[in-house]
C-alpha cells in the first residue's frame, strides 16, 4: 500500500472511532470497517497511537480516541471563533426556550458542531459530532438550499431517502422542490420527518474562517409547542441570530 493510501486509511481509521465514541474497538472490527487487512489494522492504530490521536484500552484489547483528539478540538474551536458562536447558540435558546444548533455539510449527511439544550426534560436532544441526514432535517435543507445548483442537484440525486417517520420526504423530485422553497423564503422546516414529535426550523450562514464552506443554524421543538405563531417567532430569533453570528465572525448567507 502506497504512503498515500495509507495516510487515507489511517484518517479512515480515526474517522470511523470519532463516528463510534461510546465503546472501544477492537483490531478486527476496525480493520472491516475500513476495508484493510487486520496486519494493516494493527500499524495503523500503532501509528496513531504513538501521535496520541487513539489510545489503548486498560484491558489492552481495544482502542478508542486519544486526547489529542481534545486538543485538535479546542484548536478548532479557536480558529474558527466557537466560544463566540456558542454564546450566540446560548442567547438564541435562551430567547426561544428551546434547542438551538450549529451544523455544517459533510459527505451526503449534516453534522452538528455546536448546540445548546433547550430548558426543561421535553426539549430536543443531540450531540455534538452527531450526524443526520440531508433530506429529513431543517439544518440539511437549509445547507442544500445554500449550495450551487449542479452540486446541489448532484447531492440531491445521490441521497438515499431513508424513510424515517410517514413525514419523510421520499424522492429526489420532492425534496428539490421543497428546497427551492426554502431558497425563496429563506428558511427550512421539518415537521415530524426525522423523529416523530419534533420540528425544526433552519436557516443557513457562512463563516468568515471558510468562505468557501456551508453552514446552517436551527431551532428544534417539540411539535406540540410549534402552533399557530410560534414558527414566526422562531424564525424572527433565528434572523436576529445571523446578525449576531456575523459579529461573532460569521456571516450570513
Amino acid at each position: 500500500m502506497s504512503e498515500r493510501n495509507m495516510l487515507g486509511k489511517g484518517l479512515d481509521v480515526l474517522s470511523h472511532l470519532v463516528d463510534h465514541p461510546d465503546r472501544p474497538m477492537g483490531v478486527s472490527e476496525v480493520a472491516r470497517a475500513v476495508g484493510v487487512p487486520v496486519s494493516t489494522a494493527h500499524r495503523l492504530l500503532a501509528t496513531l497511537v504513538r501521535q496520541g490521536w487513539v489510545a489503548r484500552t486498560e484491558q489492552g484489547s481495544g482502542y478508542r480516541l486519544g486526547s489529542y483528539v481534545l486538543k485538535a478540538a479546542d484548536s478548532v474551536h479557536e480558529a474558527f471563533g466557537f466560544n463566540d458562536i456558542h454564546t450566540v447558540l446560548l442567547n438564541l435558546s435562551d430567547k426561544v426556550r428551546e434547542t438551538a444548533l450549529l451544523g455544517t455539510l459533510i459527505g451526503g449527511e449534516f453534522i452538528y458542531l455546536d448546540l445548546v439544550h433547550g430548558p426543561g426534560e421535553l426539549s430536543v436532544r443531540g450531540s455534538m459530532g452527531q450526524r443526520g441526514p440531508l433530506h429529513a432535517t431543517a439544518i440539511g435543507k437549509a445547507l442544500l438550499a445554500g449550495l450551487p445548483t449542479v452540486r446541489r442537484n448532484e447531492l440531491i440525486d445521490s441521497l438515499d431517502y431513508e424513510k424515517f417517520t410517514r413525514n419523510t420526504i421520499g424522492d429526489a423530485a420532492a425534496l428539490r422542490s421543497e428546497v427551492e422553497q426554502v431558497s425563496s423564503r429563506g428558511y427550512s422546516i421539518s415537521s415530524d420527518e426525522y423523529e416523530d414529535g419534533v420540528t425544526s426550523i433552519g436557516i443557513g450562514v457562512e463563516l468568515d474562517h471558510d468562505p468557501g464552506g456551508h453552514y446552517a443554524i436551527c431551532v428544534a421543538a417539540p411539535t406540540q409547542r410549534t402552533a399557530g405563531k410560534t414558527v414566526n417567532r422562531f424564525h424572527d430569533a433565528l434572523v436576529t441570530a445571523k446578525k449576531h453570528l456575523k459579529v461573532a465572525g460569521v456571516s450570513p448567507r
